[in-house]
């Protein structure tokens, strides 16, 4: 026999032993801490809410913006570049609020000319006037020659008829002034006919002129205009809502500069989920809620086409708005759409959602736990969801986040005072 081999594997021993106990004492202590337990749970941690009974209210609610029923969106006609931004998105603003000013060159230079056209077309207007003024005095001082001529003829003519009988005027003078008398006569209604018509060539040449005048009257109001929309003014009262331009920005014609809203017409668009939609109908009572208060309001439009598995609702507000109304501002809706006289009905558990089938604890009072119980869902009702089965009432629910105790199918309650 090998004594040292012998004196080795009698010394090992202990140490082999020791490190099996160890290991096993280990392997107990794991089996022990993966043993299942009964689940307990503080009372404090918990949040019931009754099973009720009797009549429900449907309702669908969604969330959006309030919007100005009446708006305008400002726009340019013709090309031009931002100078200055007088006002920005949230100011309340008036129907002559310069809200940006804009510089075109061109559009100066060309009031310029059209002022200048349009002085010198009345200059022109006025110098014709003058003209056909003096021209008609002309025809008239004429007229009015030849009238006397006549007139003395004619007592000329009457006195030599008086005198032929006497011999005094020989009879050849006598029809001498008959003539005279016919003669200045013709040429007496002559003069009032180039009189008359030409007061109506003058008053048909003056038409003309003013209606050029018109033209050109209308062409430097235009120009005028034009310059006047550099400053570019709201146009309404209410809220400037956005401004898509910003300083020394180069714009085009019929370019969006801006959107102004009233704040005294509003209504709040509402997204609403699209399984849920088809209960709204026009008409339908909704309830609008701007986190400071809240007001009436009706189903005034239902957009058909759905976004992110949303529908748009138009809502008209009926009520005096509160305080913090104004366009833009998130609201939430309820849009009520049906009623049942008698129904179960329960607060809305987290995680619960409408027409769905959840595990709910409820509570089993004289043993002192939660008991998980299966539950079948129907609509909202405001805070509340309709309970088609599972539910009794009185029965109590949890309906704080359980969502860690899922895996269990009962819980005891400590420290529960009730």
């Amino acid at each position: 026999m090998d004594i040292h081999t012998s004196l080795a594997k009698t010394a090992k021993k202990p140490f082999r032993r020791w490190w099996l106990l160890t290991t096993l004492i280990v392997l107990a202590a794991m089996g022990g801490w993966m043993v299942p337990h009964d689940q307990q749970i503080d009372a404090e941690m918990l949040k019931f809410a009754t099973v009720q009974s009797g009549p429900i209210q449907f309702s669908v609610k969604g969330y959006g913006r309030l919007r100005s029923k009446i708006s305008r969106e400002i726009t340019t006609s013709f090309a031009a570049q931002v100078e200055t931004v007088l006002h920005l998105p949230g100011s309340r603003v008036e129907p002559d609020t310069v809200i940006l000013q804009l510089t075109n060159p061109e559009l100066t230079q060309q009031l310029h000319r059209e002022r200048l056209v349009l002085a010198r077309q009345k200059a022109n207007v006025e110098a014709l006037r003058l003209s056909q003024e003096s021209e008609r005095l002309v025809l008239k001082g004429q007229n009015t020659l030849l009238s006397s001529e006549l007139e003395n003829a004619k007592l000329r003519e009457q006195a030599e008829r008086q005198l032929i009988t006497q011999g005094i005027v020989s009879s050849l003078d006598h029809q001498r002034s008959i003539l005279t008398v016919a003669q200045l006569s013709e040429r007496v209604k002559l003069a009032q006919q180039q009189l008359s018509q030409t007061s109506a060539l003058h008053k048909q040449r003056i038409e003309i002129e003013l209606e050029l005048l018109k033209e050109y009257e209308l062409s430097y109001q235009v120009a005028l205009q034009a310059v006047e929309q550099l400053q570019v003014t709201a146009g309404i009262s209410g809220m400037l809502q956005q401004v898509h331009v910003s300083q020394g920005q180069a714009i085009t014609r019929g370019q969006a500069l801006a959107v102004v809203g009233s704040e005294r017409t509003l209504v709040a668009d509402l997204l609403v989920p699209e399984r849920e939609a088809s209960e709204i109908i026009l008409g339908q009572r909704a309830l609008v809620d701007t986190f400071v208060g809240q007001v009436e309001a009706k189903v005034s439009r239902i957009v058909p086409i759905v976004q992110d598995g949303r529908i748009a609702i138009e809502l008209t507000l009926l009520g005096e708005l509160p305080s913090n109304a104004r366009p833009l501002l998130t609201v939430e809706g309820q849009i009520f759409t049906a009623k049942k006289t008698a129904a179960l009905s329960l607060i809305k558990p987290p995680r619960v959602t409408p027409q769905s089938h959840s595990q709910l604890f409820v509570l089993d009072k004289q043993n002192n736990m939660l008991i998980k119980k299966s539950f079948k869902f129907g609509k909202l009702a405001g805070n509340a969801i309709e309970v088609l089965e599972g539910g009794v009432s009185g029965e109590q629910v949890v309906v704080s986040e359980m969502s860690d105790y899922q895996h269990l199918e009962k819980i005891t309650i400590k420290s529960l005072n009730r």
